[in-house]
């Protein structure tokens, strides 16, 4: 009995010991996430200090620098073959981003024009008018949209356009427009009277993940204090109660 005791108490011993760190590493990666996202709000910050600047500014740039870059365009030519960006919601509503391959004197550029709300049947692309704001200058802040590996495939090779796409994947897009497209893209940032443009480069504010990490820290603390107390009042039982 006494052997099987130890073994039993070593093996809660590691559970807890399991439990707690995992909760120590969530805390440890939000608070990670709040550090990021500081030191993005303040490139954020002087990327506005610095105001919009020329397309071909862009070229003396690394691409990690570019993102939040204010710039404005002159499109030479606008690609026929539109793409829509699906599943994004404003509002609560479930809709579409417009990107449009732009040809400028620096290379061919996605340019998202901005979100529409989807129409009752999903399967019927929204309607929108001639997009005669392509034929101007354009402004608008660089993004770099990342990857969602939950997705398989951004958007079926059926050479069939308009097409909606799952994601911005850059080597996927310009294999199937068949276009050498510049590594980012411009969101636009004008207004619109048909498109909602929104540039929200952080979306959850960084004061939360802070929050997110006392949480995980908390119940860490607890699930130790609970741990500790169970055995503290095992061991006066067993002192109090001897077999």
């Amino acid at each position: 009995m006494p052997h099987h005791s130890n073994v039993l108490t070593v093996i809660s011993h590691l559970i807890v010991l399991s439990v707690v760190s995992i909760l120590c590493v969530l805390g440890t990666w939000q608070v990670s996430r709040y550090l990021d996202k500081q030191e993005r709000i303040e490139q954020i910050n002087q990327r506005s200090e610095q105001g919009i600047i020329a397309h071909q500014r862009l070229s003396q740039l690394a691409l990690d620098d570019v993102r939040d870059v204010q710039i404005r365009i002159e499109p030479t030519a606008s690609s026929t073959s539109l793409l829509w960006l699906d599943n994004q919601q404003h509002n609560g509503q479930v809709g579409f981003k417009l990107i449009v391959p732009v040809n400028t004197k620096q290379g061919w550029l996605l340019v998202n024009l901005g979100w529409v709300v989807g129409r009752v049947d999903r399967l019927a692309l929204p309607m929108i008018p001639p997009l005669h704001e392509l034929q101007a200058p354009l402004s608008g802040a660089i993004s770099i949209p990342g990857l969602n590996s939950f997705i398989t495939e951004t958007a079926s090779a059926d050479g069939v356009f308009p097409k909606v796409i799952q994601q911005i994947e850059f080597t996927r897009i310009s294999e199937l427009l068949n276009l050498p497209l510049l590594p980012y893209m411009l969101t636009v940032t004008q207004p619109s009277e048909y498109f909602v443009r929104e540039w929200r480069p952080v979306v959850m504010e960084p004061a939360k993940h802070i929050g997110y990490a006392l949480q995980w820290y908390g119940l860490a603390i607890a699930a130790s204090v609970i741990y500790l107390v169970a055995r503290r009042r095992k061991a006066q039982n067993l002192k109090e109660n001897p077999e």
